[in-house]
């Protein structure tokens, strides 16, 4: 199945605590160890985030170190060992994380997205979908979102799109659910769905100033061609020539695909 490209930032790593800011501070001898090594795993998501990942590793291991039991201090180290390129570190350190807290939302998330680069999709789709059921948990939207991609992946449109509509559901500017539910129906040849939801993409990108992609561009020609647009086909047409003349979407447009 063709699952549309799409020019998406790399998500921010989301961090493994309750989203609270920290700065680096000494922590007294009466501070509480497990609020220590929360904020020690924060500093270090951090510093991950921000490409520093000597004072990542210095601050997750400090985390270990004050909680060797702590399933977001393991999880954190996956995260690290993940960007360093050392994949099976990484994923033992999951696996540790697992098995301290198999509930623990940010694991299941994080591990699902690692899973499924590695092309594990049906293992992929359980850890995400734990992470999304989570009515706790801060990053549901991209859980959903992810778990999407991950049925689509696995051919499962219909899944797919439950989960989409509960990303969208959840967070009304989700571009990402749009795009993607534009993608399924007009698959299903479910044309004024398709429309529908495409037209909610471009309200938001309007109303938030954001740029178009080649593929959703792309995207829009193909739901205007479905839906007999004559004016919509050559607009965007005439869009994707100007911005994205040597695009492979534009190519696929020339030979008529």
């Amino acid at each position: 199945m063709k699952i549309i490209k799409l020019q998406v930032l790399a998500l921010s790593m989301l961090a493994l605590t309750a989203c609270i800011t920290v700065t680096d501070s000494r922590f007294s001898k009466n501070s509480d160890p497990e609020k220590a090594a929360e904020t020690y795993v924060a500093l270090g998501v951090g510093y991950l985030d921000s490409g520093d990942t000597v004072m990542a590793r210095k601050k997750i291991e400090r985390a270990l170190k004050i909680a060797p039991e702590s399933a977001s201090a393991h999880s954190a180290m996956a995260m690290y060992w993940n960007e360093r390129g050392e994949f099976k570190l990484a994923e033992s350190e999951f696996e540790r994380a697992l098995d301290l807290n198999e509930d623990h939302s940010p694991t299941n998330y994080h591990y699902g997205r690692f899973v499924l680069q590695k092309k594990r999709t049906a293992r992929a789709c359980e850890l995400l979908s734990a992470a999304a059921i989570d009515v706790d948990y801060v990053a549901r939207v991209p859980a959903y979102e992810d778990l999407g991609i991950c049925y689509m992946a696995f051919n499962d449109s219909s899944k797919a799109i439950d989960a989409f509509e509960k990303a969208w559901s959840l967070d009304l500017n989700s571009t990402i659910s749009a795009l993607h539910l534009t993608e399924l129906y007009l698959q299903r040849k479910s044309f004024r769905p398709a429309k529908r939801w495409f037209e909610r993409f471009e309200e938001i990108v309007k109303d938030k100033e954001l740029p178009q992609s080649p593929s959703s561009l792309y995207l829009g020609y193909r739901v205007a061609k479905a839906t007999r647009d004559r004016n919509g086909q050559a607009s965007y047409a005439f869009k994707l020539k100007k911005r994205f003349p040597n695009s492979d979407e534009y190519k696929s447009f020339k030979r008529g695909i």
